[in-house]
Parts: C-alpha cells; structure tokens; sequence
C-alpha cells in the first residue's frame, strides 16, 4: 500500500468515526431517496378530427426508460367514442363520427354478471383510442387494436389493465410511435344467440368486433393511423376472435394486415349449429323458469331477467353437471315408436325412434366448457321428413379455424399453465376431489368403478341434491386456499374417468321397446322425480348401457406420461391432476398453435410465456349477492382460477407485463419486483413493434420459439423447442410430447377437428 493510499484511509477512518461519536452533523451531506416523479394532472383539450370536433384528454404518464430513468410523456387519450348501434339479438351497423364527439370518459361496460369498473348497459359498443400528444391525419402512425379476452362472458376495453396509456407513452419516447385502440363487444347471450338458416348466425359479439374494425378502417386516418398497417391483438377469448376474424376475407387483409394471438385454444371445438340451437333453447328454458316463479317480480328493464338466467348458467354446479351430461351424450335407438309425457318431462321420439338426452353435444363436449362462444354457421341446409313435418338439417358447417390456417402474419403462443384457468371445464375440475370426498360415505362404490358413465351419474345423482351443493359450497368456503389445492388431486378412478369425460363418451342403446317397458320406466321416472340424471338410473330398465370410448383417449392414457396414477402411491393423486393439466396444455394449446404456425403460409412467430409470476391476477370475491345485488360474493369459478394461478403463468399471466400494468384483472395494485419491472419494460416495448414480427419467425425444421421467462428474453431464441422443454417419457413421446401426440394421432385436428 502506498503512502499516499495508506494516507487516504486514514482520513476516511477518522472521518467515519468522527461522524460516529461527535453530536455534529456531517459536512457532507447523506445521499437521499429521491421522490418517485408523479404525472400531472389531466387536461381536457379540443381537436379536428377530420370533419369532427372531439373533446378529448391530454394525459402525463410516468415512464422508465430502458436505462432505468423516470420521465414523463404526454398521451392524447380519446375515450368512449361509439363505433355501431345496436339492436337486441340484431347485429350491429358501423355508426359514423359525428360533428362534436365528446370523447373525455370512458363509456358503459357490455352487459355481463360480474361487476366492471364502468357502469353497465346495452349500449355498450364504444371504443377507445391512445396516441402520442401532438399526432395528426397524414403521420401513417402503426395501429394496434386489442380485443379483451373474458370466456366471451365478462371483461371490457376500459379496464385498467388493457390501457393504451403506458405503452402508447414508451413508443413515442422511444421513436417508434403508435396508436392503440380498445373496445367493447357485445357478451354472454346477448353476444351470441342461435339463428335458424344458412350463412347467417347470431354471433353478435364477433360482428360487433368486425364493425368496430371497419370504423378504424374508416375514421383512424383522421387521428394519424394507417390504414394499411392495423395489427389486431386478442387474449383468451379475444385471441379465440382473432383466430374466427381470420376466417373472414372481407375482414382479415382489409381491416387488419397482422395478427397476435395470445392463449389461443386452437384444439376448441366450437358449439356446432345443432348444438347453439340447444344452447338457446335451454336458456329460455331459464328465463321461462324465472318468469313463472311464484315470487317473481318483473324489472323495470327486461334484460335484467336475461342477466338472471345468464348468471344461473354460469353457476359453477350447474356447469358441472351440463358437461357431465353432454360427456355421458346417452342416445336411445327405439323400434317402437310412441310419446312419452310425464309432466314437465317430455320425450319425443322422431320417425327413427331416436332420442337424445342432457344438452347437445358435437363430437366432445366442449361446447359446455365456454357456453358463449361463437357457434360454427351453417353453410348449407338440408330440408327433410320428421313425422310429417319438414326440418331443416345442417349437411355442410362453417370450418372449424385449426382448419382454415392464417391470412395474415401472425404472432401467436401461449402460457405455461393455461389449463389451470381457462374456461369453465379447467375450473370445476378441481371441484371434484372435493365431491368425492363428500360422497365417499355415502356412495363408496363411486370410488371403485373403473366406468366413466357411472363415475359421471353417481356425481350427478349427488349433485341434483341441493342440499348437498350447499355442503359443498359451505366446505369451499371453509377451506383455505392453501388447502384447496393441496387436496384437488384426482384419484385413479376420478383421473381416468375425468379425461374420458373430458372428451366425452359414445353411448348407445339399441333395444326392443314394448309398452310394459316403458310403463316400467314411466313409473321409475315418476318415483325418481323426473330430472335428467334419474333418466339416465332408470334408462337400465330398457336395456343395457354399452359405453364407446374415444380410442384416442383409451391410447393417450397408456402412454408412460399418461397412465393413471394409484393414489395409494405417495403424490399420486397431485401426479394426476398434473397429468391432466399437461395433456390439456399439449392438446388444447400449445401443439395446436405448434401445428398453425409449421403450417401457416404467412410468416409465424411462436412465443411460450414461462414466467411465474410473484402476484396473482385473479380475486375470487367477484360473485354477485342475490339478495343485495352487491358484488364480493364467494365466485367459485374464480377462487379455482385464483388457485391454478398459484403454481404457474396461468392465463392471463402475460397481461401485466405486455401492457406495462402492475394491476390485476379487476384493477387492484400488485406489486411486482425488480426482476419482473424490467422484464414489463422489456415485453411491452417488444409486444408493440415490428421486430417481433421479424426477427422471431417461426421454422418448422428449426422448431424456434421465443421463450419469455426473465428480462433480456428477447436476445435468445429457444432451438428445437419441444425436445429440449417438453421431454417425454414413454418412448414414444421422447422426441418431444407434442411431436410424439401427433405421430399417434391423439392431435386434435387429427380426430375430433378433422
């Protein structure tokens, strides 16, 4: 050490020591926290638009810079502006600027049974815009339109989390600005209602999205976009929408040149035109229920009496039993035919004597897992003889998407864990280990039949008990979270029969029908109460059930990856809820958007979002109270969303980091840690720009997926993706799940979408 160094601490250590024992403040002054930069207030301006004068508001957000510094940079925020009219059960029609447009607070939420930020209406169909403070008509600015995800059941454009402010704000600064756009579409059975005839539907929501397209197309010139450069982004059902708006010529290539889906289903097989002509019919089975309820008082507004019946179709045990029934689909071939009326039951058999009982159900049962999903059209009918009279049958449907491949450059991937969130079925799983647990003294035989029929009517015969539905919701409630999922493994016997049921079951029953038979039967429906799962007890007294499973079930699950698990063996019950989940993940999502993008003719990029977040998206006090009408009621599909989210990046899990957000669905605060602030900075800069078009194009040969799990994701490309991540064991999956599944053929678009 020199003399000079030896010097310099010295000083220093007599300094410390100085400031240390003396009451005499120090000379040099601490360094201090700075204040966090804050945004200035709002403020109301008004701008030409066009031929239009709109209010709009100039807004201060608060950004960081890749560099880690604060600043703030002014948006023009343009809120509520409708883009179409509306009638009930009618699709829209694209409503033009008008000459003032008061454009400075959101407008309504659409109709739906879970609270929003925004008041709720029929008049709903409003969009919102964000551009850089100062943009005009002429700067070809890039535009971004996002439509909100919500099972096509809740969710809007104005929710906090899916605002433009942010990542408007980061492009501007960073010299690559933008226009984003947000919007409202119609929801739940206002957004889709069964139409009887060829090459019209009444899947309003969808057209509602498509009109809200044309009026971009028509009127975002006017605030500095180009017409010729739309990208539209959809999340969960909003990604189902851009898949289905891909399949429209006069939409995809006019109104929007490029596409990100994000948590698309591909594997979903969509309510077919038999099965929405069900749906509808069952729900003014509900509304008629309602309206001639002894207690019943009319609403001042009747769609208040379609919001009740939607909400009761919503209900988690409801939920459960229509996809037990659609998955068990009994069908009953008669030789003999006559009508049966017994009471509110009533059979009516058609010229082949043929029946079918529960709700509809195409070649699996998923049409009960997301109710309000757009139908698949019919394209051609066909009419023909029923006892005299002549109906119209569907001989040549709408192609399902995994079908109909991309008209446009497409972004598109998935979550790590998205079957632990999305949709009904991935919820109400997780009900079952505790129903099993309720039942077990009761009906013990349950737990030892290897038959998924009778697996699914000894739940059903529990379940049509309301006394037991209220033990049971009182058991969730008593529960913690923690030891909700702790015990929502499934048990062999609930493993295997919950996956055949998943994908439903092909029973028949062919049989010789006399009037002592069905007189026998008349009388065992009668004692029994009637109800469609004592239709099914006493169906034995015809004849024999014989149960057809799907053989690519049956081959899936004697696959090593697969096979059932004892829960005799320690972990085996959670081994098979995992198992469950993972055959979902590969069968639903990620080999579906695999095979879209090794086949897509327009370049594809393929994302995989493995980043487990610190906080949770989902709250689960979301329900509405019957007697109040407030909302925090215990919603039990929410508390098992709130629960998948827990182990993993469920769906959703990608919102907060793509928009630059800490919030959750509903709007409340997280609190994300530095790791994933500058993974928020990173994504949401990445999400709006051309690069992720460009540079991450997906190869068939290559098997390139841009993986996100950590800040700097965007520098690295993961290489033969479904070898390196998703390992198999069985031999047959050792090449990689997704390619083995598909050299066996167990791949959706190899079976059930075929």
């Amino acid at each position: 050490m020199t003399l000079l160094h030896r010097s310099l601490v010295a000083i220093a250590i007599s300094a410390s020591l100085a400031g240390c024992y003396t009451d005499t403040e120090a000379t040099v002054p601490m360094p201090e926290n700075p204040e966090p930069l804050l945004p200035l207030p709002a403020e109301e301006i008004s701008l030409e638009i066009g031929d239009s004068i709109v209010n709009a508001m100039k807004e201060s957000v608060v950004i960081t810079t890749l560099e880690g510094e604060e600043k703030r940079v002014n948006v023009e925020t343009f809120k509520g502006i409708e883009y179409a009219t509306q009638t009930r059960f009618a699709h829209s029609i694209t409503k033009e600027l008008e000459e003032n447009v008061n454009a400075t607070a959101f407008g309504d939420a659409c109709m739906q049974v879970r609270s929003t930020t925004q008041d709720q209406s029929e008049d709903c169909l409003n969009l919102n815009i964000w551009r850089p403070a100062g943009a005009d008509a002429g700067e070809d600015l890039p535009v971004y339109v996002f439509i909100h995800g919500g099972d096509f059941e809740y969710g809007s454009g104005s929710e906090v989390l899916v605002h433009g402010d942010t990542v408007v704000a980061q492009g501007s600064d960073d010299g690559k600005p933008f226009i984003y756009v947000s919007l409202n579409y119609r929801l739940g059975q206002l957004g889709t209602q069964w139409v009887e005839g060829a090459n019209v539907d009444g899947n309003y929501g969808l057209g509602d999205q498509k009109r809200a397209l044309e009026w971009v197309h028509d009127n975002i010139a006017s605030f500095g976009g180009d017409i010729d450069n739309v990208t539209v982004i959809g999340q969960g059902s909003g990604a189902m929408s851009v898949g289905l708006l891909q399949q429209d010529d006069n939409i995809a290539g006019n109104y929007f040149q490029r596409a990100i889906m994000q948590s698309n289903p591909y594997g979903f097989e969509y309510p077919s035109y038999d099965v929405a002509k069900d749906r509808t019919e069952r729900m003014q089975s509900i509304i008629d229920d309602i309206v001639n309820d002894p207690e019943f008082e009319q609403p001042e507004n009747d769609v208040d009496i379609i919001m009740q019946a939607q909400a009761k179709s919503l209900n988690g045990f409801d939920q459960l039993k229509n996809w037990l029934l659609s998955s068990v689909s009994p069908s009953l071939d008669y030789k003999l035919k006559f009508k049966l009326e017994l009471g509110e039951l009533d059979l009516d058999l058609d010229e082949q004597g043929y029946i079918e009982f529960g709700p509809e159900s195409d070649i699996t049962p998923m049409s009960n897992f997301m109710p309000y999903a757009p139908y698949a059209y019919c394209e051609e009918l066909k009419p023909i003889d029923v006892q005299g009279d002549t109906e119209e049958v569907c001989i040549q449907p709408k192609e399902n998407p995994i079908k109909s491949g991309f008209s446009v450059p497409t972004v598109l991937g998935n979550n790590a864990n998205e079957a632990n969130s999305f949709g009904m079925l991935f919820n109400v799983t997780f009900l079952i280990p505790t129903v099993i647990e309720l039942i077990k003294t009761e009906q013990s035989e349950l737990l030892d039949t290897d038959n998924p029929q009778e697996f699914a009517l000894g739940m059903l015969e529990w379940l049509s008990k309301e006394s037991n539905q209220k033990q049971l919701q009182n058991e969730i409630k008593r529960l913690s979270i923690d030891e909700i999922e702790v015990n929502s493994g499934l048990s062999l016997t609930a493993y295997s029969a919950v996956t055949q049921l998943f994908f439903g079951l092909n029973t028949d029953i062919n049989v010789d029908v006399n009037f002592i038979t069905a007189a026998l039967f008349s009388g065992c429906i009668i004692s029994e109460n009637g109800g469609e799962q004592n239709y099914l007890n006493c169906l034995s007294i015809i004849g024999d059930i014989e149960l057809t499973n799907h053989d690519e079930v049956s081959t899936a699950l004697n696959l090593t990856d697969f096979y059932p698990n004892s829960e005799a063996a320690l972990g085996g019950a959670t081994a098979n809820m995992t198992q469950f989940k993972t055959m979902l993940n590969d069968t639903l999502f990620n080999g579906p958007a695999r095979h879209m993008a090794a086949n897509s003719t327009e370049a594809a990029t393929l994302y995989r979002f493995d980043k487990k977040p610190s906080f949770n998206m989902w709250n689960y006090n979301t329900a509405q109270d019957e007697e109040t009408g407030e909302y925090g009621e215990l919603s039990i599909l929410d508390l098992f969303k709130t629960i998948g989210c827990i182990s993993g990046a469920c769906n959703g899990s990608e919102l907060p980091f793509m928009f630059n957000k800490a919030v959750r669905f509903d709007g409340s605060e997280i609190h994300p840690n530095t790791g994933e602030k500058a993974l928020m900075n990173e994504m949401s800069r990445l999400w709006f720009s051309e690069e992720l078009f460009t540079n991450y194009q997906y190869s068939d040969s290559a098997d390139n997926v841009l993986v996100i799990e950590a800040e700097g994701f965007s520098e690295t490309t993961t290489y033969d993706w479904d070898y390196v991540t998703n390992p198999g064991v069985d031999p047959k999956l050792r090449e990689g799940r997704l390619t083995g599944l598909e050299e066996q053929g167990l791949m959706p678009w190899q079976w059930y979408l075929n």
